[in-house]
């Protein structure tokens, strides 16, 4: 019965998390964390811009607060949002820096804002990262994927679950849009101690991929 227990269990908080990202994805939500305490359940919330979330969904967070306490059968958990610990670790704060930075210097300056994007978050302690950039960079749609030396990107499992975090952003240029999607592998703690360690070892400015390290694919756009 207690595999059975724990399984739903697991279920459940899924569900909740689902939920809560349907809610308030647009604010930039970089992580949720679920915790049942002695008192009840706590839920966390993690985003760049916590001012933002509070003061635009307020009613909102009573609202899903309510709806969580009647899809686990008890009270209503308390709800709290807080800042992202280290904005080059979450994806969706490095997405709005992408952004930024090719509407600021034009979308042909793609590959020196994505190596460095990448290099930096490498250095902030990443496991392992990966960016896409796709839509009307050049004269016609294409797609570029880049990922450093000594980067790991895991894709199932509880590596890939508890520990790779995901941004999309769409940027709107005069020539088009473009598709920028951020990919983190962040050094976390994993139920039942699960680990795995880094790749080649990164070096810094010095293991930026060469020219040849992205793929291209003319005619698909990052969404």
């Amino acid at each position: 019965m207690l595999p059975k227990k724990l399984i739903g269990n697991k279920v459940s908080e899924e569900t909740a998390r689902e939920y809560l990202l349907s809610k308030f994805n647009r604010f930039g939500i970089s992580e949720i964390q679920i915790d049942k305490t002695p008192l009840g359940m706590k839920v966390v919330l993690r985003t760049p811009k916590p001012g933002i979330l509070i003061t635009r969904a307020g009613a909102a967070l009573k609202a899903a607060s309510t709806e969580l306490g009647r899809h686990f059968k008890q009270d209503p958990p308390h709800i709290d949002v807080e800042q992202t610990e280290n904005a080059l670790l979450d994806p969706e704060a490095m997405a709005d820096s992408i952004c930024f930075k090719i509407a600021k210097h034009g979308p042909m300056k793609y590959k020196i804002v994505a190596h460095r994007a990448l290099e930096d978050i490498m250095n902030a302690g990443a496991k392992g990262a990966e960016i896409e950039i796709g839509g009307v960079i050049k004269e016609r749609a294409a797609h570029f994927k880049f990922r450093p030396h000594g980067s790991v990107m895991p894709k199932t499992g509880q590596i890939e679950q508890f520990g790779v975090r995901k941004a999309k952003k769409q940027l709107l240029l005069k020539r088009g849009s473009i598709g920028i999607k951020v990919t983190i592998v962040v050094p976390v703690k994993m139920p039942g101690g699960v680990e795995f360690k880094h790749g080649r070892e990164h070096k810094g400015a010095e293991a930026r991929a060469p020219e040849n390290e992205h793929k291209e694919n003319a005619g698909t756009a990052a969404s």
